[in-house]
């Protein structure tokens, strides 16, 4: 949409003192259906509605038109008048009167209904006589909020003051559309609509005023530079354009000898006494001193160099010029000379490229360049403070703007990334970005202006910082602690032209900004008043996706109630806010389905499905300032009535046969569990009775050459006459078998036992074989081994491994067998090594010796570890050199003790 913005300007020259206006304007081009525009009105929801002459009528929302003509319902489409009355829109045509239905967005005959509606008779002309003699053919009148009137007339529109003289007369082209007025009316939300025979207007009251290029204004469109004197005037460097001085009543004439033609002036600043320093892009510093006489500066003078970006005021009668890479300088007057001091690398300035330069705490100089580095520079000692950068927070990206604010806040614009601030007096500076609760914010920021203090590089002390971006005005607003606490955007509809700001200044009264086309200036008292936010209107509700109906709900205390099945709704709303209608955002919430609001948006609709039963309130509201303050909030108020199903009755009898139901299973599952179990335990028991015949089967399995060498050995006793030798071993033997029969029918038997048939054992390996060893059985300390219970017939086959494997193969030494006992807690670790040829040697002899006798013992055993969740391990016993000199086998079983 293209809108024409016009500001009223004074009939001499320079900016209006009083209250000023801006109109925007709408035409053809902009959407509208005709030229001539005849009626307007309001309606309930806040749009505008534009009668034509030719064109039918147009439904304004702030940015598009919707057009209705005799294709939607209307008479004809000359439109005579518009008339909204709270029940409806009506409108009277040349050839009748035409209602409009918002359910069916069309337009129908007035007397379609019960009741005939007639819109009234446009209002005839009348003569009104001014103070002065002029008469005035009024055709539209209307009385402001102030006290003031508006006339519109076949010359356009006058304001009319308290007193009855005219204050402003606007007309064609420079203020409206059209020369003849046909219609006046004020919106909701104070903003005066004028219709004219040549299209749209709006009169916008602002704080802002605006001196465009030309005669009566600049004489350039690019103001680089704005320097308030302490006089009270202005200074404007425009550009290549010159230099030219403004006060309160007028522009005076550009001082174009001051600097040569064409030459670009960066900043403007003042040293009292000694006049106005100039500085420029590529041709040094100029001086214009009281009595206009111009004084040169170059690098011949003792400059860094030519080219300066800016210039810092002090109060000690100096003046510090920033170069763009030469660092900087400090210019003392003194009578007719000047002079210059340099500071670059030896006093820590680099020669970087600087963008932005301003003044820090305690007179430090800051300097900002195109890298996103931020200088702070002490001039009383020539040192380098601090350089903050990317691990401070900033963005790598160029410094194009920066301010200081309460003289420790500081201020920085950061290109393509936007609002960057600090308090530099901070421990640890830490640079922070705008609140994201304030949305997309510019990123193309050219000036910071702090309205406070003796002038804008110091002593800021403002509660609130404007911005100069390439399309408008912004000011953020600051809380008591200094931090960013909401903002406001001046463009378009506040009367901003449309324009990059480039430079700034504040005179103690008025802001002044500089801009690509022309001079703004701003009295920061908000003259344009606070526009509340729209209320918003609930358009329309769906369900499954069909405009809802009287039929699919019934009505119980005013309050609709749906039927179970019918819990899929979709709302649709909007608000229309006819000043600032791009800014329109929503949040809603279903009560107490949803306990907070929504997030912002710009969504004009809602969905909630399979919505459960009960009672339910629907709320939207809108704001126009991203959430600071909000409209008149809409509702809908619904119940979901509770399914049959869900109903008491329904789950009492529900319950009752669940009970009953699940009595009968668990009975039926109760029985079929017993069979199952007393089938699992017989087939268990005759499972363990078979395991327990072959434990005991295996417990009886002993090496078949260990009973054969035992009885040779006795036979042997016996032939050679040795009968008490031969009894004595008989017995021994003959305990040996009773003990291993005995503990084969027990699980566990007492640690003594065990200790005694172990014993009995090694005696007997000792007769049967060929050599000697000895052993020892070291029961556990401080334990009673009849007070303990182990499993049987767990450790005789690791002792007969230790004979057979590790000491029958041995030479040179004699053999030796350990057993011992330790208790921890309720487990028994019991230990036995030998000090025989070790496991690979015995494997090796095992393998080149087959044998037919194949023991199980030690996987029964592994396993039965395993079952009694024990375990076991076996390592080989190294000596002093790292020789295997035996093995040793570790168990760790649970035991009994009482």
């Amino acid at each position: 949409m293209r809108l024409h913005l016009i500001f009223i300007l004074s009939l001499t020259c320079g900016f209006l003192q009083a209250q000023s206006y801006a109109f925007l304007q709408w035409t053809v081009a902009d959407g509208l259906p005709a030229t001539d525009v005849t009626a307007l009105a309001e309606d309930d929801n806040g749009y505008l509605w534009v009668g034509t002459n030719g064109g039918g009528v147009a439904r304004f929302d702030g940015k598009s038109f919707t057009v209705f003509s005799t294709a939607e319902g209307l008479s004809d489409n000359f439109v005579r008048s518009v008339y909204s009355d709270g029940r409806g829109l009506t409108v009277r045509t040349n050839t009748g009167t035409s209602r409009f239905s918002a359910v069916k967005n069309l337009f129908s005959g007035a007397d379609a209904g019960a009741e005939k509606v007639e819109a009234p008779e446009p209002a005839a002309p009348k003569n009104v006589r001014l103070p002065g003699g002029k008469n005035l053919s009024v055709t539209a009148e209307l009385k402001l909020p102030s006290g003031e009137q508006l006339l519109g007339t076949e010359d356009g529109l006058y304001l009319i003051g308290k007193n009855g003289e005219p204050n402003g007369h606007f007309t064609a082209p420079l203020n409206l559309p059209g020369t003849r007025v046909r219609a006046l009316i004020q919106d909701r939300q104070g903003r005066v609509w004028i219709a004219t025979n040549g299209g749209l207007a709006r009169m916008v009251p602002s704080e802002i005023q605006y001196s465009p290029p030309g005669k009566d204004g600049p004489a350039g469109r690019r103001i680089t530079d704005i320097y308030a004197a302490y006089d009270g005037g202005l200074w404007l460097a425009l550009g290549k354009d010159g230099l030219q001085r403004y006060d309160s009543s007028r522009f005076y004439p550009p001082l174009t000898d001051v600097v040569p033609p064409r030459t670009e002036i960066t900043s403007l600043n003042e040293v009292p006494g000694y006049g106005l320093f100039i500085t420029t892009a590529d041709r040094g510093i100029y001086v214009l001193n009281d009595s206009l006489k111009v004084s040169h500066l170059t690098f011949r003078d003792g400059l860094p160099g030519n080219q300066f970006l800016t210039s810092l005021p002090s109060r000690e009668e100096i003046l510090w010029a920033v170069s763009y890479d030469q660092g900087i300088c400090m210019i003392r007057p003194a009578d007719s000379t000047f002079q210059v001091e340099n500071f670059g690398p030896d006093e820590d300035i680099p020669l970087t490229n600087f963008t932005a330069a301003t003044y820090g705490p305690r007179g430090n100089i800051i300097l900002g360049d195109k890298l996103g580095n931020v200088y702070r520079w002490d001039q009383e000692v020539d040192t380098m403070v601090a350089i903050y950068g990317s691990e401070t927070g900033l963005p790598r990206g160029p410094v194009t703007a920066m301010g200081v604010r309460s003289g420790t806040q500081l201020w920085v614009a950061v290109a393509g990334y936007g609002l960057y601030y600090t308090d530099l007096m901070m421990d640890k500076v830490r640079f922070a970005p705008l609140p994201s609760r304030f949305g997309v914010m510019p990123t193309d920021i050219n000036t910071i202006l702090v309205p406070q203090g003796y002038t804008r590089q110091r002593n800021n002390n403002g509660a609130e910082i404007w911005l100069g971006t390439d399309r408008d005005l912004v000011r953020i607003y600051l809380d008591r602690d200094g931090r960013p606490d909401w903002f406001r955007r001046y463009g378009k509809a506040e009367g901003f032209p449309a324009a990059s700001v480039i430079s700034s200044a504040y005179d103690g009264e008025r802001m002044w900004f500089g801009t690509t086309n022309g001079l703004v200036s701003v009295l920061p008292d908000d003259a344009d008043g606070y526009v509340a936010p729209p209320p918003v209107n609930i358009s329309r509700i769906d369900l499954f996706y069909e405009p809802i109906e009287e039929e699919d709900y019934v009505l119980e205390n005013g309050i609709p109630h749906l039927a179970a099945g019918n819990n899929h709704l979709n709302f649709r709303f909007g608000a229309v806010d006819l000043t600032y209608p791009d800014r329109v955002r929503f949040q809603w919430r279903l009560a107490p389905y949803e306990k907070e609001w929504s997030p912002v948006t710009d969504e004009t609709s809602v969905r909630y499905t399979s919505l459960s039963a009960g009672n339910y309130t629907f709320e939207v509201r809108a704001t126009t300032d991203g959430g600071k303050t909000w409209g008149e909030t809409a509702e809908y108020t619904f119940a979901v009535a509770t399914p049959f199903w869900r109903q008491g009755w329904v789950w009492s009898l529900m319950a009752l046969a669940g009970i009953a139901l699940m009595v009968a299973a668990f009975y039926f599952f109760y029985r079929r569990i017993q069979r199952s179990e007393a089938r699992k335990r017989e087939e268990i028991e005759a499972q363990n009775q078979l395991l327990s015949l072959e434990q005991k089967a295996l417990q009886l399995q002993m090496n078949p050459h260990f009973i054969f060498n035992a009885l040779n050995g006795i036979r042997g006793l016996v032939d050679g006459k040795n009968d008490a030798e031969a009894r004595r071993q008989i017995g021994r033997f003959a305990k040996l078998m009773r003990g291993i029969l005995n503990n084969s029918r027990r699980e566990t038997i007492p640690l003594s036992q065990e200790i005694s048939t172990l014993t009995e054992y090694l005696e007997m390996e000792r007769f049967c074989q060929p050599f000697d060893f000895t052993y020892t059985i070291s029961p556990p300390e401080n334990v009673d081994p009849e007070e303990v219970s182990m499993p049987s017939m767990l450790l005789q086959p690791f002792l007969e491994n230790a004979v057979l494997h590790g000491l029958s193969p041995l030479e040179g030494r004699a053999g030796h067998i350990s057993v011992s006992f330790i208790m921890r807690g309720r487990r028994m670790q019991c230990t036995v090594s030998d000090n025989g040829i070790g496991r690979n040697a015995a494997a090796a002899r095992k393998a080149s010796r087959p044998t037919s006798h194949k023991s199980v013992a030690l996987d029964v055993t592994q396993a039965r570890l395993k079952t009694m969740k024990g375990r076991m391990e076996v390592a080989d016993v190294l000596d002093a050199e790292g020789e295997v000199a035996g093995t040793r086998v570790e168990l760790v079983f649970p035991v009994e003790s009482w």
